[in-house]
């Protein structure tokens, strides 16, 4: 008969000890499972990225050349599912920025960048070009830094340019815990343009 209550006990004691452990095994697997995916995500924006700037160097340029960029970009980000529609923003005027990333997006889950730089003889490179993907365009700038509604000599030229193509990304992980919400990722990548 004193083996009956020990055995009742010892069932007992495996229940409290598996409902202690099965929410932390659960954080462990989950926890692998939102990782992996934001290091798919990952991937795919930094080779949506190079795509994307390996066309914008082999494209000559023209006013086809942006939406060119933007669909491989596009057709490259699959993981991440990236509004093809919201522009980056570059933070400063030259190559060289203050802060990493350098560029960043107002809103939604994404944004697609495409920026040509012209090379100085000495100084950094000056933003001279950029392909807006919400509105189809292409903005232009001076060596001062201000808009002007047409492209310098200089920018966009054979072997004398720099073309950065980013992409910005937020991961929305499947784990519901605050302090996995709203990662981030960028891919970026500069190429000299050689037409």
């Amino acid at each position: 008969m004193s083996r009956r209550p020990q055995r009742r006990r010892a069932r007992g004691q495996t229940l409290v000890e598996f409902s202690l452990l099965l929410p932390l095994f659960l954080l462990v697997i989950f926890a692998t499972i939102d990782f992996s995916g934001y290091f798919g995500a990952r991937l795919s924006v930094e080779n949506a990225a190079r795509s994307g700037d390996r066309v914008a160097v082999t494209e000559p340029y023209a006013s086809y050349s942006g939406p060119a960029i933007v669909s491989q970009v596009a057709a490259q980000a699959q993981d991440a599912n990236l509004p093809s529609n919201v522009d980056c923003s570059w933070n400063g005027t030259t190559l060289a920025p203050t802060s990493y990333p350098p560029f960043t997006w107002s809103s939604g889950r994404g944004c697609i960048g495409i920026w040509y730089f012209e090379m100085r003889p000495a100084g950094n490179p000056w933003l001279c070009g950029q392909w807006s993907v919400a509105s189809s365009s292409w903005s232009w700038w001076t060596v001062t830094g201000t808009t002007t509604t047409t492209k310098d000599n200089g920018c966009v030229a054979a072997g004398s340019d720099i073309v950065v193509v980013g992409v910005g990304y937020q991961f929305s992980p499947l784990t519901p815990l605050p302090a996995l919400n709203g990662f981030n990722t960028y891919g970026e990548t500069q190429l000299l343009e050689e037409d």
